[in-house]
C-alpha cells in the first residue's frame, strides 16, 4: 500500500512539472508572436481574400459541380426509359394479390347399388 501512495505522489509531481511547461512555452510564444512584427501581406488589389478562381470556388469544387450537372443531364435524356422501369416496379406493389377461387364443392359419391334395390331402400 505504500508503494502505491509513493507512485501516486510521484505521478502528481510529474504532471504539475509538466502542467508547469506547459505554461512557460505557451507565455513564451505568446511574448514571441506580440515582440514580431506583423508581415506586409501579398499585394490583393481587386481580389477577394477568399476568391479561388471564377465566383471563387476551387477546381475541385466545379469538378464536383459539373459532375451532379452531368448526372442530372443523364437523368433527364434518360427519363422515360427510368419511368417505364419504375412504373413497372410500382405496378407489382400496388396491384393486390387476387384473392383464391373457392375450391369447387365436391360431387355426391354416385350410388353403385343396383337400381332394384335402390327403389326398395
Amino acid at each position: 500500500m505504500a508503494a502505491g501512495k509513493i507512485v501516486a505522489e510521484r505521478t502528481r509531481l510529474a504532471r504539475e512539472e509538466q502542467k508547469k511547461a506547459a505554461q512557460a512555452h505557451y507565455a513564451e510564444k505568446q511574448e514571441e508572436a506580440a515582440t514580431a512584427a506583423p508581415e506586409p501581406s501579398a499585394s490583393t488589389e481587386g481580389e477577394s481574400p477568399k476568391s479561388g478562381g471564377l465566383f471563387g470556388l476551387s477546381t475541385n469544387q466545379w469538378i464536383g459541380i459539373s459532375g451532379i450537372g452531368v448526372s442530372l443531364g443523364g437523368l433527364y435524356y434518360k427519363r422515360e426509359e427510368l419511368m417505364a422501369m419504375a412504373n413497372a416496379a410500382f405496378d407489382k406493389i400496388r396491384t393486390p394479390k387476387p384473392a383464391p377461387e373457392p375450391a369447387p364443392e365436391p360431387k355426391p359419391a354416385r350410388d353403385t347399388r343396383p337400381r332394384a334395390l335402390k327403389k326398395m331402400i
